[in-house]
């Protein structure tokens, strides 16, 4: 590795950013996927305690998806919270602007695992409702990425449609960034999906279904367990797992 600047990827959700993740890990790089490895949370943290957006995780270089899942259903895109802060305390950083077109974007939340059920949820309103949502949502911050980034050398707009990670790759390299490009391999990240953690999070939902629905809390522990088993860097199940398991200890039918 020829040059220790950080890479952030700025964009939206299922555009790539997993496959891209796991290009940058498999040459050899740190990189933070989501809220994995906590710093989606850790970065929110340090924004309304007024700490340096990387306080924890000074030794990564790439940071991508962040963004993550609350205990309560809630999606919380940190990257769109911190943007305005991260672009003002790492002006030399890579930023990558990963997105789709916004047509193909909405239909890959549509499709992707219980993303537009649990949005409906959250956000109490209908199927055409929370689409609108998206909708705002997607122009709003692709505006705001654009007028403060557009026109930067350090920043690389990746539209996961058209444009190939070889552009990418000659991107990264010209600021000393050196990727093998034979080591990327493209990762589904709709229904259908090899990819266990869709699966797994799918476990999780189960869970959380069978406890505060259905309050089966027996059940709703098994399935816990199971995804843990499966995915035991997801920090957030351990504190689920043993936030149940006390419940249980006094448990009365709600």
């Amino acid at each position: 590795m020829e040059n220790s600047a950080r890479v952030y990827l700025i964009g939206f959700d299922l555009s790539g950013g997993l496959g891209l993740h796991r290009y940058f890990i498999a040459n050899g790089y740190c990189s933070t996927f989501g809220d994995e490895d906590g710093f989606s949370t850790t970065a929110l943290n340090n924004l309304h305690n007024g700490l340096p957006l990387v306080t924890g995780f000074e030794s990564c270089q790439f940071f991508t998806q962040i963004q993550h899942e609350n205990e309560r259903g809630q999606f919380i895109y940190t990257h769109e919270q911190i943007f305005e802060k991260l672009v003002e305390e790492e002006p030399h950083a890579l930023f990558i602007f990963n997105y789709l077109p916004i047509d193909e974007w909405v239909e890959q939340r549509k499709n992707c695992y219980g993303y537009l059920p649990k949005s409906m949820q959250s956000l109490h309103l209908d199927e055409e409702k929370v689409i609108e949502y998206w909708r705002k949502f997607y122009l709003t911050y692709y505006a705001k990425v654009v007028s403060r980034l557009g026109d930067k050398e350090n920043y690389f707009a990746y539209n996961h449609a058209s444009n190939s990670v070889h552009e990418l790759t000659r991107f990264l390299a010209r600021y000393g960034v050196f990727l093998n490009e034979a080591k990327f391999e493209p990762v589904a990240e709709i229904r259908g999906s090899t990819e266990p953690r869709f699966h797994i999070q799918n476990i999780r939902e189960a869970a959380l279904y069978f406890r505060y629905h259905r309050f089966d809390i027996d059940t709703a522990i098994k399935l816990l367990q199971e995804a843990e088993k499966h995915q035991p860097c997801r920090y957030y199940f351990k504190d689920e797992l043993k936030k149940w398991k006390l419940e249980k200890t006094t448990w009365k039918s709600e």
